[in-house]
């Protein structure tokens, strides 16, 4: 384990039940943070980015049957009561969703939404409760947050919106932030707003942040490390600068290589990942990446691969560094 971590995740499964068979959505993660530590989690949709930020928060899907633990600033939550780990999550965790929308109440206005988790886990008084929810407001950049308190989500834009869910997540001074998707329901230009701003209050807080996109230039200019998952695994895993300079796992190679370059030659096709993902109900026993690998071997399909490479950087590939003719 990882003992100067702030936020430390082993063996995380999560297995969803289908009327087609149980889908493996998580397969043993292990992910550590640091204290001030921005961590970027990418991947295509359905790598299994969204349900493992919902296993940290203590909220997988419904239904679903998990395993794993994890422990945040050295106390293991699996060995507390359900009460006392969600205690702990609630103040040490804040978590901004994709839709603010869905994340907000439509009929409660959004200062009492804000003070609601000061309220049970800090005991706050109404007057302090309110003066914190102007102090949030004001911190995330909307104006005259007096009168706004009062106002209901939908009186707000959606980029006012994943301000406010910001503040939410802010209340309770949490020492790790998890923004899952934060900014894909905006258009281009709120989403830098919005990153920027919690670029911002990551430093002016000292947070540790876990970064969810399957935008690779969102990971690449706004995090210290990154974790590449697929299939319910993360299948590399490393400082931002050399993960994009040098991917060592052939996923991370394809994704780099299917991004659009404006240095392109006018004649030259953009590429494409061949075939589909996996089907989570039915992962054979090897590589999951193997049917869509170029470099794959039987080895590959005859048992899933180890880390290789060192503590600060590796893949898991047999053929790690390997570049396909």
């Amino acid at each position: 384990m990882t003992t100067d971590a702030l936020l430390d995740v082993r063996d995380a499964r999560c297995v969803i039940p289908t009327p087609k068979g149980d889908i493996v959505a998580l397969g043993g993660v292990d992910l550590p943070l640091a204290g001030g530590e921005v961590l970027g989690l990418v991947g295509e949709s359905g790598s299994g980015k969204s349900t493992l930020a919902k296993f940290v928060i203590g909220a997988p899907p419904p239904g679903a049957r998990t395993s794993g633990r994890t422990t945040v600033k050295g106390v293991d939550l699996a060995e507390q009561s359900p009460e006392r780990a969600r205690e702990l999550r609630g103040r040490h965790i804040g978590t901004v969703f994709q839709d603010p929308m869905m994340a907000l109440n439509p009929v409660v206005p959004i200062g009492r939404q804000i003070s609601e988790a000061p309220r049970f886990l800090l005991g706050m008084s109404a007057r302090e409760r309110r003066d914190l929810a102007v102090e949030l407001l004001t911190l995330v950049g909307i104006p005259e947050p007096e009168r706004r308190l009062k106002h209901y989500p939908h009186q707000f834009s959606g980029g006012m919106r994943q301000r406010v869910t910001i503040a939410m997540a802010l209340a309770c001074s949490p020492d790790i932030l998890i923004a899952d998707e934060a900014t894909t329901a905006l258009d281009v230009t709120v989403q830098r707003q919005i990153l920027d701003l919690l670029a911002d209050l990551v430093e002016q807080r000292s947070l540790a942040m876990v970064l969810v996109s399957h935008d690779l230039s969102v990971i690449a200019g706004r995090t210290h490390t990154t974790a590449v998952m697929y299939a319910g695994r993360i299948v590399e895993y490393g400082p931002t600068a050399r993960v994009f300079a040098a991917p060592r796992h052939p996923y991370t190679r394809a994704l780099l290589e299917a991004i659009p370059r404006l240095d392109a030659d006018e004649r030259s096709r953009m590429v494409a990942i061949p075939r589909a993902p996996p089907d989570l109900a039915a992962l054979d026993q090897g590589c999951s990446f193997a049917p869509r690998c170029a470099l794959a071997t039987d080895a590959c399909r005859d048992a899933f691969p180890e880390p290789r490479g060192g503590d600060t950087h590796w893949a898991r590939c047999i053929h790690t560094g390997e570049q396909a003719e």
